[in-house]
């Protein structure tokens, strides 16, 4: 429950997200803390709707996954000058949608290509690779995917859901 306030909290009081220029490519990115609707305006809608629209929902292991998401709270760290992240995140937000789960039981960082943001929320998170997707029950993490799913975005949720996470990429990864 803590952990739910704590990120409705952080979500609704505290959004700042911000436009800066990319180190790498001088492209606009996005950084700070923000709201998936910065992901739905330009310069950025166009790849988050194509991926989108046009993911292949499993929507019978959507469902199953549904029954057990009551008291779980997401992070999700991204860069929008990723390519995992530009992928994977808007399908993410497709198995969300259709299990219509709470926006404030969400939160979302954008990251600069260093992995942080001015508001430090990767800090003491081990947020090597994005998108890494966090999730909690009762302020106790469960689980995570890192960069890209082992099986699926909705069987490897469902299996950190149930207790048996895969291990997920670059686990081992060390600073």
């Amino acid at each position: 429950m803590k952990q739910l306030l704590f990120i409705a909290i952080l979500s609704i009081v505290s959004a700042q997200t911000q436009l800066e220029a990319d180190s790498k490519t001088d492209n606009d990115i996005l950084v700070g803390r923000g709201f998936r609707s910065d992901l739905e305006k330009t310069p950025f809608k166009a790849w988050f709707k194509a991926h989108y629209e046009n993911y292949e929902l499993d929507k019978e292991l959507s469902k199953v996954v549904a029954d057990f998401m009551k008291g779980i709270t997401i992070e999700i760290f991204m860069g929008t000058w990723c390519g995992d992240s530009r992928r994977e995140v808007p399908r993410f937000y497709t198995i969300l949608d259709q299990i219509n789960f709470p926006n404030e039981a969400q939160a979302i960082s954008f990251l600069d290509r260093n992995r942080e943001n001015p508001q430090g929320d990767e800090k003491g998170k081990n947020i090597h690779h994005v998108p890494t997707f966090i999730f909690y029950q009762d302020s106790v993490e469960l689980g995570r995917i890192i960069e890209s799913p082992i099986e699926s975005l909705e069987s490897d949720l469902f299996n950190i859901l149930m207790g048996d996470p895969s291990t997920p990429n670059y686990s081992d990864w060390e600073d």
